[in-house]
């Protein structure tokens, strides 16, 4: 009895085990119905794709809308800046302009643009000035501007940061040359001058081109004596420099009808007025140069304009006045090209050379105790717009 039960559970223990073994398994089936990961996997590969692949449309769909209507805008926007752009340029070509076609033109591309009430403004005011009898234009405004204000008055006088007083010379029209004078002065033509613009109402002076130049090397020395020794080229750097130095105002020699026109300030005889009290010549002047202003100014403010030192202007020399510009600006083809203008007469000439349609040649390198210049000054707008604002300087040219 003893050795049958002790032989039963050797023979029992294994049955057991593959039973219990069993049990495992079914419950591990299909009692908890769970698989083992790899068969789920195996079995069904579709259920994890199904679930992104019905969410990736709807994603999409919601990203594509936005897409669409961002590309509409961008592809719209380029084309508008472009147009704006384009009307901008158009508009800085012609904003300056003394010819009223450039603005009808301007309309009639840009009717309703963005600078068409100042085109209709600048179209009105060239149109009024070339009436007869206009005396007094105005000018279209700079963007910022909102009214136009009529142009300064002849003999009108402003500052610049350099302490140099301009004096304002109308627009207008004179006869220009002398019948009585010398070849070179004729034929007398008619002269108009469309643009008022501002000039120096004295020679520059040595202290004005030291602080400019920097140097002083004049045979006459004196702050405020006119500034000699100067040549056509020397003058020019002097207005480089000017123009460079944070000025409002545009710089430049004098075209020789501007000079003529400013000299006369409205008279027709061979001086603007007494020329022994208007002018040092050799009869007075006592051989050598004075202090600017020292004597009476012309009509229009500007002193020394006949004698003291001879004044350069953008010109060639012509022989005569044939084909000669009748707008005013510098006569810059054909005549003698290694010759530049002069006009005034000095300290150590006679008066018949100080006379208003008197001319001289030089050649630009020159360099005399009896030459020196003085600046014509344009705002780089408009006359007339913003009154005194044009003492803050800046230069242009």
């Amino acid at each position: 009895m003893r050795g049958n039960v002790k032989a039963w559970p050797a023979s029992v223990i294994p049955l057991l085990i593959l039973c219990f073994g069993c049990m495992l398994f079914a419950l591990g089936q299909g009692g908890t119905g769970r698989q083992p990961p790899n068969a789920n996997s195996r079995k069904n590969p579709p259920a994890p794709k199904r679930t992104p692949s019905t969410r990736k449309p709807k994603t999409t769909k919601r990203s594509t809308a936005p897409a669409k209507t961002t590309g509409k805008q961008t592809n719209d926007q380029p084309k508008a800046d472009d147009a704006a752009a384009n009307e901008r340029t158009y508009w800085e070509t012609i904003k300056l302009s003394s010819d009223p076609e450039d603005f009808k033109a301007y309309l009639k591309k840009y009717p309703d643009g963005q600078f068409a009430d100042l085109a209709r403004i600048s179209l009105r005011r060239l149109e009024t000035a070339g009436k007869p009898g206009d005396k007094t234009s105005t000018n279209s405004a700079p963007p910022n501007a909102g009214v136009e204000k009529p142009a300064p008055k002849p003999g009108s006088i402003v500052r610049n940061q350099l302490g140099m007083e301009l004096v304002y010379v109308p627009a207008g029209s004179f006869m220009m040359g002398s019948n009585n004078g010398s070849y070179d002065e004729k034929p007398v033509h008619q002269v108009t001058i469309k643009e008022g613009f501002y000039m120096g109402r004295f020679e520059v002076t040595q202290a004005e081109w030291q602080k400019v130049m920097g140097a002083n090397y004049n045979h006459f020395q004196g702050a405020r004596l006119p500034v000699e020794k100067v040549s056509w080229n020397d003058a020019q750097i002097f207005i480089g420099k000017l123009n460079g130095s944070g000025e409002l105002f545009s710089y430049r020699l004098p075209t020789e009808a501007e000079w003529e026109y400013a000299c006369r300030a409205g008279t027709t005889g061979d001086y603007a007025g007494d020329v022994n009290e208007m002018a040092w010549f050799s009869e007075n002047s006592g051989s050598k140069t004075h202090a600017v202003g020292g004597k009476q100014p012309n009509p229009w403010g500007l002193a020394d304009m006949h004698g003291n030192v001879w004044e350069w202007c953008a010109d060639y020399y012509h022989e005569s006045y044939r084909g000669a510009p009748t707008d005013g600006s510098a006569w810059l083809t054909g005549g003698l090209v290694r010759d530049r203008v002069l006009r005034g007469g000095s300290w150590d000439f006679a008066a018949n050379v100080l006379r208003s349609a008197f001319r001289k040649s030089s050649p630009p390198t020159l360099r005399r105790n009896y030459i020196g210049f003085r600046v014509v000054a344009t705002p780089p707008f408009r006359l007339g717009t913003i009154g005194l604002a044009w003492q803050r300087p800046r230069g242009v040219r």
